[in-house]
């Protein structure tokens, strides 16, 4: 009895541990993206996009790297280009509704929480939730800060 005691004890510790390297890698992992722009600049350029152009740009991006690397004619060019632009304008769209639906949610979940909050706690919380805001606020900021360009190779 006591050897399964400790086999599950020993379980629940390994998982623990699991958990807490897990968690610690994935938060270096997001530092460490955040802290080197550059060179996520870098990854999306060998995709053949520009991060600073944001969603608006991934059309015209792409249709032009689709055009040097594929060596597309004109008339493959015509038929591939409103494919292209049909997509990206579907994709932005669904990029707004999904800021819009996730703008709502956290709405809710603030409310609900202020709901359940004290008087004392509510101020701190809503303190909290401004300091985030201005965090994001700043985030989008540097996002759209032009990346500069490399020198051709």
């Amino acid at each position: 009895m006591a050897k399964t005691w400790q086999v599950v004890l020993a379980t629940i510790a390994i998982f623990v541990a699991g958990l807490v390297t897990g968690g610690a890698t994935a938060l270096g992992l997001v530092k460490w993206l955040a802290s080197r722009p550059h060179q996520n600049a870098a990854v999306l350029g060998q995709l053949g996009l520009r991060p600073s152009q944001g969603p608006q740009g991934f059309g015209p991006q792409l249709m032009r790297t689709f055009a040097s690397r594929l060596d597309l004619t004109d008339e493959q060019r015509a038929k591939i280009e409103p494919i292209v632009k049909r997509t990206a304008s579907l994709l932005q769209r669904e990029r707004r509704e999904v800021q819009l639906t996730t703008a709502l949610a956290i709405e809710r979940m603030q409310d609900e929480i202020a709901d359940v909050l004290t008087a004392e706690q509510r101020v701190k919380f809503e303190q909290l939730i401004s300091e985030q805001r201005s965090r994001l606020q700043q985030f989008r900021q540097n996002q759209q800060k032009p990346v500069p360009a490399e020198a051709p190779k």
